[in-house]
C-alpha cells in the first residue's frame, strides 16, 4: 500500500466526523450548481479528493485536532465577525481559606449544589489555598465556539486560567441563586482550571431551581459552548 492509500486508510478508521463535516460542503455545493456543473462535477474522483484533503490537512495529527473542535474551517470570503467574547467587566471577588474537600459537598450550607461532577473531588480534593481578596474578568460569548478559542481570545495565558477557590468563591458569593455576575437562566458560567497534575479543565456551573450543577469538562472535546454563555478569566 502506497502512502496515499495508507493516509486513506487512517483517514477511514478514524476521521469520518471530519469528512463528514467536509463531505457535506461538497454535497450542498453539488444541488447549488447549474445542471452544466452537475454534469462536469460527475466525473470528479472522489478518491482522489479525499487524498487530497489528507494532504492539505498535513497528517493525522491535525486531522485530530480538526475533530476535537481545535481547528476550524474558516470561509474566508465570509465578513469579520468581530471579538468573540464580550467583555462585561472586572467584578469583585471575596477571597478566603478553601479547602476542596468542605467546599465542593452536598452538604455545603453556603452554596445549594444539586450536582457535584465526581471528577471535582478525585482531582481536587487535595487543594487548599489562601484565596485573596480581589477581581475577576467576566466576558459573554458572542457566538457559539469551543474552549481552545476561548481561551485565546481571553489574551495572555496568564489571564487564561482562575485557581478552583476563585471560581468556588464567585459560586458562593450566588450561593442560593441571586443576582450576580454569574448566569442563573440554567446557561453555563465557565472557568479554565489546572488540577493539582498540571491538567487543564473547564469547569460548568448552571443555576437551576433545585440548586447549582457543577460540572468538569475536557477542553479537547468535540462539543463546544452557545452564544451568551459567560466565562471567567483573571485581570489583565
Amino acid at each position: 500500500m502506497n502512502r496515499y492509500g495508507g493516509a486513506l486508510k487512517r483517514l477511514t478508521d478514524r476521521s469520518s466526523f471530519a469528512l463528514f463535516q467536509i463531505g457535506g460542503c461538497v454535497v450542498r455545493r453539488l444541488f447549488r450548481c447549474s445542471g452544466g456543473e452537475r454534469s462536469v462535477m460527475a466525473y470528479w474522483k472522489p478518491v482522489v479528493r479525499i487524498q487530497n484533503l489528507v494532504n492539505l490537512f498535513g497528517g493525522e495529527e491535525r486531522i485530530e485536532r480538526f475533530e476535537s473542535g481545535e481547528l476550524v474551517l474558516v470561509d474566508r470570503a465570509t465578513d469579520d465577525p468581530g471579538p468573540l467574547l464580550k467583555f462585561e467587566g472586572n467584578v469583585p471577588l471575596v477571597g478566603g481559606r478553601f479547602v476542596a474537600k468542605q467546599a465542593f459537598t452536598m452538604g455545603n450550607t453556603k452554596v445549594k449544589f444539586c450536582y457535584i461532577d465526581e471528577r471535582i473531588p478525585k482531582l481536587f480534593g487535595g487543594v487548599k489555598e489562601d484565596v485573596a481578596a480581589g477581581q475577576l474578568g467576566v466576558h459573554t460569548l458572542r457566538r457559539p465556539s469551543h474552549d481552545p478559542d476561548i481561551m485565546v481570545a481571553m489574551g495572555p495565558q496568564p489571564k487564561r486560567f482562575v485557581s478552583i477557590g476563585q471560581y468556588y468563591y464567585m459560586l458562593e458569593a450566588q450561593g442560593q441563586g441571586q443576582e450576580g455576575p454569574l448566569l442563573i437562566n440554567g446557561y453555563a458560567n465557565i472557568g479554565y482550571v489546572m488540577d493539582e497534575n498540571g491538567a487543564v479543565w473547564v469547569l460548568d456551573a448552571r443555576w437551576y431551581s433545585d440548586g447549582w450543577y457543577v460540572g468538569l469538562r475536557s477542553v479537547a472535546r468535540r462539543s463546544g459552548w452557545g452564544a451568551g454563555r459567560r466565562a471567567l478569566s483573571q485581570v489583565a
